[in-house]
C-alpha cells in the first residue's frame, strides 16, 4: 500500500524485537482463553496467529473499506482482529478506524439491519494504547487518510493481532500471497 510499511513479528525476527515476541505471544494465549470463554462455539486456535505492525508515513495512507479475510495474507482463517495504536495522535493526523458494518461492500454495511442498534458506523481515533477488536470475517472497516504533519514524530503505527480458528481453507481458496513487506530506509534496529 501506498505510504504504509509492515511486516509480521515471526521467529524469524525475533532478534530483532524480542519483546513484541513475547508479548505476542503471551497476549495471544490470554486473549484466546478469555474468548473461548466468551464464544465457546468459536473453535479459536492458540497456536495459529497473525500479526502485523503498520506504519503510515503520512501523505494520505489509508486502506480501503475491507474485511480482514480472504486477502493476500497469512494467516487465512482469521476470526477476531485485535488492534492496538502505539503512537501519539493529534487531529490533525487523521488516519481513524471506521467500523461500517456487517457486510463485504459498503453498500452492503449500510444495510446491515444491526447497524444501528450496535452504534455503526463508528468512528474511533488511534489514541496510543487503545484496543481495538471485531470479527474479522463479518466487520466491514476502513481507515482514513493519515497525515504526518510534522514527519516522523506523527507516523500512525499500529499493531494487529489476528485470533484464528482451527478450519484452515483448502489451497484452492487462497489467493497467492505477492506483497511484499519492508522496512523503512529511516528505521534502524
Amino acid at each position: 500500500k501506498d505510504h504504509v510499511f509492515a511486516t509480521e513479528i515471526t521467529g524469524a525476527t525475533y532478534s530483532i524485537a524480542p519483546c513484541m515476541g513475547h508479548y505476542t505471544v503471551l497476549i495471544t494465549k490470554e486473549l484466546v482463553r478469555r474468548v473461548r470463554e466468551a464464544f465457546p462455539d468459536l473453535q479459536l486456535d492458540a497456536t495459529t496467529i497473525g500479526n502485523k505492525l503498520n506504519m503510515c508515513i503520512g501523505k494520505g495512507a489509508h486502506f480501503d473499506a475491507h474485511l480482514d479475510v480472504t486477502v493476500q495474507e497469512k494467516p487465512f482463517n482469521r476470526r477476531l482482529s485485535l488492534l492496538l495504536y502505539l503512537n501519539d495522535w493529534k487531529p490533525s493526523m487523521g488516519g481513524e478506524i471506521e467500523l461500517l458494518g456487517r457486510g463485504s461492500t459498503e453498500e452492503e454495511a449500510a444495510l446491515d439491519p444491526g447497524r444501528g442498534a450496535a452504534g455503526l458506523p463508528a468512528t474511533i481515533t488511534p489514541i496510543s494504547g487503545r484496543w481495538v477488536a471485531f470479527w474479522s470475517d463479518t466487520m466491514l472497516h476502513k481507515v482514513r487518510a493519515s497525515q504526518a504533519p510534522n514527519g516522523e514524530s506523527d507516523y500512525r503505527v499500529s499493531y494487529v493481532i489476528w485470533l484464528c480458528d482451527k478450519d484452515v481453507p483448502q489451497p484452492s481458496e487462497v489467493k497467492p500471497d505477492t506483497a511484499e513487506e519492508s522496512i523503512p530506509s529511516f528505521a534502524s534496529f
